[in-house]
Order: structure tokens, then sequence, then C-alpha cells
């Protein structure tokens, strides 16, 4: 990984084998960020996404492989959490998204970070069962 920060952005970009997930955490605990929305682009060759069911209050996960462009990639990073989603095409153009819960970077992944100042901690919210921002 490789990043540099900018005033309220860091501009970071992994490498084929990096895990985009473990990788922002590195980036979060070494410049302590406590409020960050994300954006992103890239290509991986492993990825899991997650789909929520609010009624039964619980996640499903399906891991994919392949050769997956990285056409969104979105999210935040608090001191507790970080919460992506990706949407992904493989080479029919053939797309699939959702919570990501995990992906490998094959070619690049290029990701902006954008800092704020509101600590986005989480707690439970007991009507959903989600970690909601706790603002």
């Amino acid at each position: 990984m490789d990043h540099v920060r900018e005033g309220d952005r860091i501009v970071v970009r992994l490498d084929p084998g990096e895990e985009a997930l473990d990788s922002l955490g590195e980036l979060r605990d070494e410049y302590d960020i406590e409020n960050g929305f994300l954006t992103g682009i890239g290509a991986v060759d492993r990825v899991t996404l997650g789909h929520y069911d609010t009624e039964a209050q619980e996640y499903s996960e399906e891991e994919f492989t392949g050769q997956f462009e990285v056409t969104s990639f979105l999210g935040n990073v608090g001191p507790d959490k970080i919460h992506t989603h990706i949407q992904v095409a493989d080479d029919s153009f053939q797309s699939l998204g959702g919570h990501c819960s995990g992906a490998r970077v094959s070619g690049t992944f290029e990701v902006i970070v954008t800092l704020g100042e509101t600590p986005l901690t989480h707690h439970l919210d007991d009507r959903t069962g989600l970690d909601v921002f706790d603002i």
C-alpha cells in the first residue's frame, strides 16, 4: 500500500495480493482516523459480498472469485468500524454488488479517503439490528 495525505484527503493505492479492508484498517490506525468517507475503483480477483435481511436482522454472505473490475467502492471509516459497499463487473459485463466483507486486489485499487470531524462511532439499533452512527 502506498498513500499520501493531502490536507483533509488521503490518496491510497493498493497493490496485487493486498486485502482492501485490512489495508484500510492499517491506514485508519496509522492516521488515527475517526471520521472518513471513502470512494474507489480498481480490480479484484476475490470478493465477499453480503446482503442484510432487515426482517431476519442477519447478513448472508457469498464469496466470488474471478477477474472483476471494481466499478464502485464506497464506505466510511470510524474508530470502531470500516463499512463498505462494492460493485464489481466480470468479463461478461455482468455486475454484482453489496456489503463488502473482503476484497483481494488483483491489479490495482485506488481509494480516496476524505476526512471529517465528527467521530463515526456506532451503536446497535434495536429496530434494525444494525450498527448505526452514534451522532
